[in-house]
Order: C-alpha cells, then structure tokens, then sequence
C-alpha cells in the first residue's frame, strides 16, 4: 500500500513538474506576444500619424490648386480682354515694364513653389 501511494506521489510530482515547466515556457511566450503587439501599436500609430499628416497636405495642396486656377482664370480673363499687340505698338515702354513685373512675379512664384515641393521631399525623406 505505501509503494502505491509513494508511485502516486512520484506520478503526480512528475505531472506538477511538467506543468510548471509548460507554464514557464507559456510566461515566456505571453511575454513575447505583448512586446510584438506593443510593437504593433506603435507602428500603427506611426502610420496613423503619418496618414493625417498626408490628408492635410492633400488638403492644402487642393486648397492651393483651386486658388492657382482661380488666378489663372483670372489671368485669362485679362488677357482675353486686351489686344498686347496693339498696345505695345503704341506704348512700348509701359508695356515692357508690365511684361517684365509679371515675368518677374511668374518666376518668382515658381521658384517658391520649388522651395516647398524641396522642403517637402526633405522633411518626408527624414522621416
């Protein structure tokens, strides 16, 4: 009778050995889990952030370009209501100041926006 109980003990230390050992490597693996899921979030995130920062320069770009193409109706609008070639026949030199002060607005504006388009390359290059 006591082998029969000393053979339980040994079975059930055996068993309660093996369980503390699967619950050790389960620890170990929950352990792992949280940092990838924590990993995870964070990219997520990231994303997210970067999605919303995305989204408003789409915005002020759209924002830019109605503007760009509102002047530009402008624009033609003048231009379709004046003949330049009339005027600067009879006024030259005032006609050649105007030309030279849009021309040096044009690429003024041109190279602003080449400016922006760099500073925004870079700024998205670093992150």
């Amino acid at each position: 009778m006591n082998q029969f109980f000393i053979g339980i003990i040994i079975v059930l230390s055996l068993g309660g050995y093996y369980l503390y050992q699967q619950n050790e490597v389960l620890v170990k693996n929950n352990a792992a889990l949280e940092v990838a899921v924590k990993e995870q979030q964070d990219a997520i995130a990231s994303i997210k952030e970067n999605f919303e920062r995305q989204s408003q320069a789409l915005s002020n770009l759209t924002r830019q370009n109605a503007q760009i193409e509102a002047d530009k109706a402008q624009y033609l609008s003048i231009l379709s209501k004046h003949n330049f070639e009339k005027l600067s026949v009879a006024k030259p030199g005032l006609m050649e100041l105007r030309f030279n002060k849009g021309t040096e607005e044009v690429i003024r504006g041109i190279e602003d926006d080449s400016k922006a388009i760099s500073n925004l390359e870079s700024t998205s290059s670093n992150d």
